[in-house]
């Protein structure tokens, strides 16, 4: 899990984004309360599908989640995560592929729905690494297949008075975001692919060394940083062959001499090892860097 002062801290710099005052849903077709398996270390969702079916407005069912939530995935704004409760909006961002993983999490929002010190995250979303479909429902699943969210469609979000209409349109797939869905390119011949198990620890950049920048990556799919002078964080997941996916909160702008190590996990498609090496290469296969323990 992020720490709640990380948690606090993305959610103030979403303020300028999100100022609702409390906005309504409706939806298609409110459903039962689910029942959420528990979490398995059984290996990650693997089986084929097609993230653009993703795309949309969705009834909720997760633990936590009261009556009427709805999760728009894929929104027209900026192709994040939107999730509408009765306090208000909450945005954040997402990432899945077409071997059945997808990654999330949400980085703000409506400050009502923080009112007390609450952390208004969604405990549920930490654990989702997957996806898969149940006839015309989308299930978000865990990393043992345990289903952790349902998803119906048909609902139809409303906005607060201080929120722009367009966040309740109806999300479309954007060229940008289908290019996000491709396979990402082999690793290079002399990397071996990562699992998680080489990835969870702290990084450091190997040059310069000096550098206070690091990463490190937890074993429930979080992971934090520092480019040398500002905090970052995420959710994580890899597949088959070093496939990687990531979402990243906010960060401060303070300058230094920035490394890029924690951006490397957000704009990999793939993560390997050489010699002891945390190797990141980009979609098209390009070498981003390296890192080494530390």
């Amino acid at each position: 899990m992020l720490s709640s002062w990380w948690r606090a801290a993305l959610c103030a710099g979403c303020i300028a984004f999100v100022t609702a005052c409390g906005g309504s849903t409706t939806a298609g077709r409110p459903g039962d309360s689910l029942t959420v398996s528990p979490s398995s270390s059984a290996s990650r969702p693997a089986a084929d599908g097609d993230p653009a079916q993703l795309v949309g407005s969705w009834a909720l069912q997760a633990a936590g989640e009261g009556p009427g939530a709805i999760l728009t995935v894929g929104d027209r704004v900026d192709g994040g995560l939107l999730l509408f409760r009765s306090c208000g909006m909450l945005s954040g961002s997402w990432r899945a592929n077409t071997h059945g993983l997808f990654v999330g999490q949400i980085a703000g929002g409506d400050m009502a729905c923080y009112d007390g010190g609450h952390d208004a995250a969604p405990g549920w979303l930490d654990r989702v690494v997957g996806y898969r479909r149940d006839g015309s429902d989308a299930l978000l699943v865990d990393d043992g297949g345990a289903v952790v969210a349902r998803l119906t469609p048909g609902a139809h979000p409303t906005t607060g008075p201080n929120e722009s209409a367009e966040f309740a349109s109806p999300p479309v797939v954007s060229p940008d975001m289908r290019t996000g869905f491709t396979d990402p390119a082999p690793l290079p011949a002399d990397v071996t692919p990562a699992d998680q198990a080489a990835l969870v620890g702290r990084w450091v950049p190997v040059q310069p060394a000096t550098s206070k920048a690091y990463v490190s990556f937890a074993a429930d799919n979080t992971y934090s940083g520092s480019d040398g002078c500002n905090g970052e964080g995420g959710h994580y997941v890899l597949g088959a062959d070093g496939v990687a996916l990531a979402t990243s909160g906010g960060s401060t702008l303070v300058g230094c001499e920035n490394s890029p190590l924690p951006r490397w996990i957000v704009e990999s498609g793939r993560v390997g090892t050489r010699e002891g090496r945390l190797v990141f290469v980009d979609p098209s296969g390009k070498v981003l860097g390296e890192a080494k323990r530390g």
